[in-house]
């Protein structure tokens, strides 16, 4: 194992550690050992970047005469923590733009803050909970004779080792470009705000998890992450437009005073102490909110090490069954739904597999319910949009107007399931699909596809249709079939183009060749889109039918096994 600097610079203070009843020979080991992992786990951001690849066990299906598996190349996760570092350090890079801008050390502060606090509040959800909620070492050391006090003394320093290499990495351009710009005071300033600030998400984050794993079960925690990132996601889109319109360029002045109710926003507590130590403006306006920037996370951390017993107590409910019975209901609904869209027995297995797949897949909600969040706004988001543009939301032709077409903006998420529907955790069971007597392997490929469109798409598009029907009327039910239709013909278009392995049969993550692939989906979509609106605008009223009629003949063609190349 790895002998950290990290560790070095512990060893230099050893005598504290151990002054406080601490082993810290068996500290040093277990931190290291986190350390060494960290290095191997690939984060959410670094699945961006890809990887080296290694050959491994995953399989690669060939579809047609005489389908074959072989061994595929999967990549590499080593290195998963500098690439994290390197994403987050561009972050940083973008929101030291504002540093440029000119205007009071307040306003510029505040922004480039509130952009890093957001970045932080997001990471704390994709990589950092993995960190905080770890419980794999509890089997393990729980047997050993290691005492708790040195257990926690161990996760505290982790969770602090990786959140400063973290915030280091999102602050390091800024403080950068603040030191160059104001001077060596800004910069050391900026730097003690994110490092308080990060403190002050990191406590916030761990006190709505302890108050959700002792009021509910871990499943409901796990749940909430997936949730709070289509929330999160919805939340960025709507707040961008609120915001852009929203902003008063004319305040971006020298002689920025904000409103009493403006400081109840954290990122303005740290800004507030640029004013009051660079500017010497010494009112309560400015003192009080410096004030509790520094005294709210120091609070939050010294009560927290209080509850830290009763935290690692309640991460014991994430090693659980899920109490809430769930599993047989699904399953017979999901039986149900495989015999009414399914021909082939082979096929209504496939689909009951994968249901179940997604609904229980962890790692797969993480990566795909963020563009489901997407998929959900940006319909609305578009609508609204053109409408200011034009007039504002009140010239919208609710009557005879064609602004509910924006609901092909829902379909955007199609090529984001079916690339990423042949990942899994458990890629390591898909051996399964070389020892099982399977005749067609497209059939387990379409019967994914059939529960990918039922269970994730198809909610989605059934509630945005009702709120676009109340809105236009019930004139626009033909046009929500042709959508429909369109949407359930992307499936098989998209494994066309892109290409497919077997679901569920290689890890998280890989480098993925098939991005202009995906954006040709999009534009064909787009083309599919135009036509509706040609269709709509230049035919009479029967020619939505006709269109309809080509559409569910389209998919008749893409499902029954030519877009498969099945022989």
């Amino acid at each position: 194992m790895e002998d950290y600097r990290m560790l070095r610079v512990l060893d230099r203070i050893r005598f504290l550690f151990e002054r406080i009843g601490i082993d810290y020979p068996a500290m040093r080991l277990i931190l290291g050992l986190k350390l060494t992992l960290d290095r191997r786990r690939t984060t959410g951001a670094a699945a961006l970047f890809g990887g080296a690849k290694a050959r491994s066990g995953g399989f690669r299906a060939g579809f047609g005469r005489g389908s074959f598996l072989k061994p595929k190349e999967q990549p590499d996760a080593a290195g998963g923590m500098g690439k994290t570092l390197f994403f987050y350090g561009l972050y940083g890079a973008v929101s030291s733009f504002f540093l440029v801008a000119g205007g009071s050390y307040m306003l510029q502060a505040g922004i480039v803050i509130a952009v890093l606090l957001f970045v932080m509040m997001t990471a704390m959800l994709s990589d950092f909970s993995s960190v905080m909620l770890d419980v794999r070492d509890k089997a393990i050391l729980h047997t050993k004779p290691v005492d708790g006090r040195t257990l926690g003394m161990a996760k505290a320093l982790h969770i602090l080792i990786y959140f400063t290499q973290f915030a280091l990495a999102l602050g390091a351009v800024p403080i950068v470009v603040g030191v160059v710009r104001y001077g060596a005071p800004f910069g050391l300033l900026l730097l003690a705000s994110l490092a308080f600030g990060g403190l002050l998400v990191a406590v916030f984050t761990a006190f709505v998890y302890l108050l959700v794993l002792k009021l509910f079960d871990g499943e409901t925690l796990k749940d909430m992450v997936n949730y709070v990132q289509i929330a999160m996601t919805i939340f960025m889109l709507v707040g961008y437009q609120v915001a852009i319109r929203a902003l008063d360029f004319t305040r971006l002045s020298a002689d920025f005073v904000p409103g009493w109710w403006e400081l109840a926003l954290p990122p303005l507590w740290y800004a507030a102490g640029f004013e009051w130590l660079l500017n010497g403006r010494s009112e309560w306006l400015y003192m009080l909110p410096a004030l509790l920037g520094a005294g709210v996370p120091l609070l939050g951390a010294a009560v927290f090490f209080r509850l830290m017993p009763v935290f690692e107590r309640s991460l014991e409910k994430l090693g659980g069954a899920d109490p809430r019975g769930r599993t047989a209901p699904a399953r017979r609904w999901n039986r149900m739904l495989s015999k009414l869209l399914c021909r082939s027995g082979q096929e209504q297995a496939f689909y009951v597999f994968a249901a179940s797949m997604l609904a229980g897949e962890r790692e797969f909600k993480l990566k795909v319910y963020p563009s489901l969040g997407f998929s959900l706004a940006i319909p609305f988001i578009f609508l609204f949009t053109f409408a200011t543009s034009g007039g504002g939301v009140s010239a919208i032709d609710y009557e005879g107007g064609a602004g509910y077409l924006n609901l092909y903006a829902c379909s955007i998420m199609i090529p984001t399931l079916v690339l990423m529907v042949k990942y899994s955790g458990s890629f390591k069971g898909s051996w399964i699909y070389g020892s099982a007597p399977i005749a067609r392997l497209d059939d387990a490929v379409r019967g994914t596809l059939k529960a990918l469109f039922v269970r994730l798409f198809l909610p989605l598009f059934l509630v945005e249709s009702a709120v676009f029907a109340f809105l236009f009327g019930i004139r626009i039910v033909p046009d929500l079939l042709v959508m429909l239709a369109v949407s359930a013909l992307l499936l098989p278009l998209t494994l066309r183009m892109t290409g497919m392995e077997l679901p569920f049969s290689l890890p998280f993550p890989s480098s993925d060749p098939n991005g202009l692939k995906t954006i040709g989906v999009m534009l064909l979509l787009g083309a599919i889109a135009g036509a509706h609106y040609a269709v709509k605008a230049y035919t009479p009223d029967w020619g939505i039918w006709v269109l309809l009629a080509a559409v569910l003949a389209a998919n008749l063609w893409g499902w029954r096994g030519t877009l498969f190349n099945t022989g």
